[in-house]
């Protein structure tokens, strides 16, 4: 049971590095365009500043998740390397489980404040007058993917399986 809901966290993770994927791929056709349109037809499009700062939010995000389980963040091992393994496991879970705390409050705040932008209709200032919720939401998406990953590693360490891609040394 509990292997069937990590890989589920797993693959709601990767749905999210996809989509961090496609918002790079899709930021670096528009930079494109924009380069060629400024550099030939002497145009900026006016949505291009906007909209590269909201695939980039979605870039770093989204994807967030899926890299936990990647080892793609950055970690200090200084401390960690004195450690047998089962007191890095316990001080990997405790670390872990603090993370989990402060991303679960970081998360409540995105929801709320796209909600409340939802909620006042806020509209971006640039002249595309976009909805500020709906990037907003990509953000907050991205947060609750990265909260996914990190039940997921703390899954992984009560199981005492494999954390990451990256980082053999903590099986048992």
């Amino acid at each position: 049971m509990m292997l069937k809901i990590i890989y589920t966290l797993d693959t709601i993770c990767l749905f999210g590095a996809i989509l961090a994927s496609l918002s790079c791929l899709s930021l670096a056709i528009m930079l494109i365009v924009e380069v060629i349109t400024t550099s030939f037809l002497s145009y900026s499009q006016p949505w291009a500043v906007e909209y590269s700062g909201y695939f980039l939010a979605a870039i770093l995000f989204v994807g967030s998740g899926w890299t936990l389980g990647q080892g793609g963040h950055i970690r200090v091992n200084i401390l960690l390397q004195f450690l047998a393994v089962r007191s890095l496991r316990l001080a990997d879970l405790m670390m872990t489980l603090f993370a989990l705390g402060l991303m679960v409050y970081v998360t409540f705040a995105v929801v709320e404040n796209a909600s409340r932008s939802l909620e006042l209709g806020s509209v971006s200032y640039y002249p595309t007058r976009t909805p500020l919720w709906v990037p907003q939401a990509v953000l907050a998406f991205g947060w609750i993917l990265l909260c996914l990953g990190l039940i997921t590693r703390i899954l992984r360490l009560i199981l005492g399986l494999p954390v990451d891609k990256s980082d053999e040394s903590l099986i048992e």
